[in-house]
């Protein structure tokens, strides 16, 4: 047993710390957003932007190349070498399809190596991607809602759908890691049981509360700021009007597509979806999972 294989076999064997754990470090990750954004900003001062968003590619390609060898490394214990090869072939694919099209700089590259040890836990904690993906979700959307209602507060901004998806997407990388750590039972896992995990059915719970909301008026897509009787909650105060969005001198110089909630939700959704055939494949059982 790899010394991996032994730090997620004690994730699983003391759960109860295990989840305490996590909650800490979401909350690590979450609350001091904005002292980090002041240091960020007392870097580009120190040694200019351009340096800056150079030094976010540099660790992220450091970080991507020492975790592919060690993935490679492990995958050589597995039989199913294939599913697990092709599955972090995708999520590469898919962060870089994020960083060209969702993000505004370079230093939002960070969101995948904060979520990634999120989906390593949460892969032993549950033993279903699909499950981890939904907690991961869920812990990015309190982490954007969090800086929705007080960090943006008074200024014309959404609810960042963009920086949740990339929170899944860091946290997909952690779960096809772990799982490579892993050993693996059949039978393979059903949609019923699938979608009877608890993690997937908060989430599919929120998104009925969030179509009833809207349906009854209570909560809408989007709210100028100001409004004499504001709704219960808008998810934007940001009016989209292109397809592209660009603020140089606030945000930074690319030019990314900024996700509306119902684009964000279906995106979020579909990637789960990707996720599902690799459950059904290859089911982890506590049983085997970490057998030498």
């Amino acid at each position: 047993m790899t010394a991996l294989s032994r730090f997620l076999a004690g994730i699983h064997r003391h759960k109860g710390w295990a989840w305490a754990g996590l909650l800490v470090y979401a909350c690590a990750v979450t609350f001091p957003h904005q002292p980090v954004q002041d240091v960020v900003g007392q870097l580009v001062i120190k040694i200019s932007r351009d340096r800056v968003y150079q030094l976010s590619v540099a660790l992220a390609l450091i970080e991507a190349v020492v975790c592919t060898w060690i993935f490679v490394r492990s995958l050589a214990r597995q039989t199913e070498r294939r599913w697990l090869a092709s599955y972090w072939i995708l999520v590469f694919l898919l962060m870089l399809g994020t960083w060209r099209f969702l993000m505004a700089n370079n230093t939002e590259l960070v969101h995948f190596p904060q979520y990634f040890p999120e989906g390593m836990a949460l892969l032993a904690l549950t033993f279903s991607p699909v499950e981890s993906l939904a907690w991961i979700s869920l812990f990015g959307g309190l982490d954007e809602t969090y800086q929705y209602i007080y960090l943006t507060r008074g200024r014309p901004a959404p609810l960042d759908l963009n920086d949740i998806y990339m929170d899944v997407i860091g946290g997909a990388a952690g779960i096809i890691f772990a799982m490579a750590c892993l050993h693996y039972e059949s039978p393979a896992g059903g949609w019923k049981r699938i979608l009877s995990r608890p993690g997937v059915l908060i989430i599919f719970s929120i998104i009925a509360i969030g179509a009833l909301l809207l349906w009854s008026g209570t909560m809408v897509l989007y709210e100028p700021l100001g409004v004499p009787n504001p709704h219960w909650f808008a998810l934007s105060h940001q009016q989209i009007e292109s397809f592209w969005y660009f603020n140089d001198k606030v945000l930074g110089p690319h030019h990314f597509h900024e996700l509306e909630s119902i684009e964000g939700v279906v995106l979020i959704l579909a990637t789960f979806a990707l996720f599902v055939p690799l459950e059904r494949k290859l089911r982890v059982l506590p049983k085997s999972a970490f057998e030498p």
